[in-house]
């Protein structure tokens, strides 16, 4: 019998130490209190028989509950994976479909131009072209400065066909692809529908009208601004056909009233007096468009001498 308390009082220091910490406290409580109630009671076998049957029943619990807690923690282990391969989904993607940022990054920089010779060339030779036309105009401009005046003075609105309203702007960047000369183009604007209207110098009209027939572009020659045809305001439609030519040559007046406003020094001055000669503008709108140089320098020539 002794042998026996012997052997279960060596019981829960060996249970102890394989048993989980959450059960070691109380286990071991129970145990040093039954440990105890043996010491007392050393000479009763039943009692003996009952602590060994409760600490077996004890023991089997507490591996029942490890075994859940082993099995439960692999549970939790297998879902921790999943949300991990849910979250990083690159990791089933081939990366022969997904080539590298930087290989992508070299391949755009060698296509530019500057690594490309002929293609850094082309554009060389583009710049220098323009460089060039625009320095030729401007010796001919210069030259044209210098020249005696043309026997063909005067001033000539040329109107052309057009689908559409589009920007002045436009319209200049499209006579550019033409190999029209801008500087040479005084004035644009929309006399009518579907037509837009060029002035040019005299000068120019033989050049401008070759152009545009090497690029098949028609020329409206027919074509008056002053025609009551170009009223297309509904609330024209009932006046007479005086009124309406007194308002088709009122809207044009007013049209070429705003267009001298746009136009450069000093052909401003020159474009002023043909249209003071065909009677598009007042008087008083030529003396206040022609400069007041000449009259200024004599009310400070008077000032000098009659102070």
């Amino acid at each position: 019998m002794l042998n026996i308390v012997n052997s279960i009082q060596l019981t829960p220091a060996n249970t102890q130490t394989s048993m989980n910490p959450e059960f070691s406290g109380s286990f071991q409580g129970a145990t040093s209190s039954q440990v105890t109630q043996i010491d007392n009671s050393q000479t009763d076998p039943q009692s003996l028989l009952n602590m060994i049957q409760l600490l077996t029943k004890e023991l089997a619990s507490a591996r029942t509950e490890i075994e859940q807690l082993r099995v439960q923690t692999a549970h939790l282990q297998e879902q921790l994976n999943q949300q991990s391969n849910v979250s990083n989904p690159t990791n089933h993607l081939n990366p022969s479909e997904f080539p590298p940022l930087q290989n992508a990054a070299t391949a755009l920089l060698q296509s530019t131009p500057w690594h490309q010779p002929e293609k850094l060339q082309q554009i060389k030779d583009q710049l220098t072209a323009q460089r060039q036309q625009r320095r030729l105009q401007r010796q001919e401009a210069t030259a044209r400065l210098l020249q005696p005046p043309s026997t063909n003075q005067g001033f000539k609105y040329i109107y052309l066909p057009t689908k559409a309203r589009v920007p002045i702007g436009q319209i200049r960047s499209r006579l550019r692809k033409l190999d029209i000369n801008n500087n040479r183009i005084i004035d644009i604007h929309y006399p009518d529908r579907n037509i837009v209207a060029l002035l040019i110098h005299n000068d120019y009209e033989d050049e401008l009208r070759q152009q545009l027939q090497r690029f098949k572009v028609t020329i409206k020659e027919d074509s008056n601004p002053c025609d009551p045809q170009v009223l297309r305001d509904p609330k024209y439609a009932d006046r007479t056909p005086a009124e309406r030519e007194d308002l088709a040559f009122m809207h044009h007046c007013n049209r070429i009233e705003r267009a001298l406003q746009y136009i450069r020094t000093p052909v401003k001055f020159a474009v002023a007096r043909y249209f003071y000669s065909k009677g598009w503008i007042s008087k008083q709108l030529l003396q206040e468009t022609l400069p007041t140089r000449t009259i200024n320098r004599q009310q400070d020539i008077d000032i000098f001498f009659f102070r």
